[in-house]
């Protein structure tokens, strides 16, 4: 075999080197063009439009009590009180053929759906005879009203209690009620809580509670507390 000759030698190392090393690398931008770079991609991203904001819930104002066509489409909504005063149209029948059943619908969906004024409604049909199939529903729903913060709820189921009206008689629970409405400053209630501290019926006897009730009754403006607080009609009290 031949001997290899020294310049082929160092070629053939050479070779072997740059392989081992790969490509050479690329020659890399200089400073300035990679802050360019970066700068028109900020300026491209502040420049898009922002993503819109969602659009708040318009105000919508309750239905009036005759605008039918108002009304309806607010139900149809889901306006849940211009359900109830849809509802009141198809029971008095004066701007739409009357439809009693269409309207007992919709007071009981309405009152479901928490309107209070919805289950007085509703409670006021089987206190006057016009729902029958369950009398006890009567105090049920002016209850459920009276929760949901409405007074006439707290006010009627109260009477009904006191009279013992479709329930047993309570007067305690009625004295209850009447005294948490009298403090929102229901008139009726003050009066009615007024005669049950008069008789001391429900609630310890006690005629000088009774007379201040009747006494703030008529400063709520009832004519009925200002006669009870003074029976001779000469000197009434001051009214708010």
């Amino acid at each position: 075999m031949r001997p290899l000759h020294p310049g082929a030698a160092f070629l053939t190392l050479g070779a072997l080197a740059l392989a081992a090393c790969g490509p050479a690398p690329a020659p890399k931008a200089p400073p300035s063009e990679d802050l360019a770079a970066q700068d028109m991609a900020e300026m491209e991203a502040s420049a898009a439009p922002p993503a819109s904001a969602p659009e708040p819930p318009k105000l919508r104002l309750p239905c009036a009590e005759n605008d039918l066509v108002g009304c309806t489409n607010g139900c149809n909504d889901a306006i849940v009180e211009d359900c109830v005063t849809l509802g009141a149209m198809y029971m008095r029948g004066e701007v739409v053929r009357p439809d009693p059943p269409r309207a007992i619908d919709l007071f009981r969906g309405a009152c479901t759906n928490g309107s209070a004024r919805g289950c007085i409604k509703l409670g006021d049909l089987y206190h006057d005879g016009t729902l029958k199939d369950d009398p006890t529903e009567e105090v049920t729903l002016y209850r459920k009203a009276c929760d949901a913060g409405a007074n006439r709820g707290c006010l009627a189921a109260g009477k009904a209690y006191l009279e013992g009206r479709v329930v047993g008689v309570d007067p305690v629970f009625a004295a209850t009620l009447f005294t948490r409405v009298c403090e929102r400053g229901n008139a009726e209630a003050c009066l009615e809580l007024g005669r049950l501290y008069d008789r001391g019926h429900g609630v310890r006897k006690d005629p000088a509670r009774a007379l201040a009730l009747f006494t703030k009754a008529c400063q709520l403006g009832l004519d009925e507390g200002c006669l009870t607080a003074d029976p001779s009609g000469e000197v009434a009290p001051p009214r708010q």
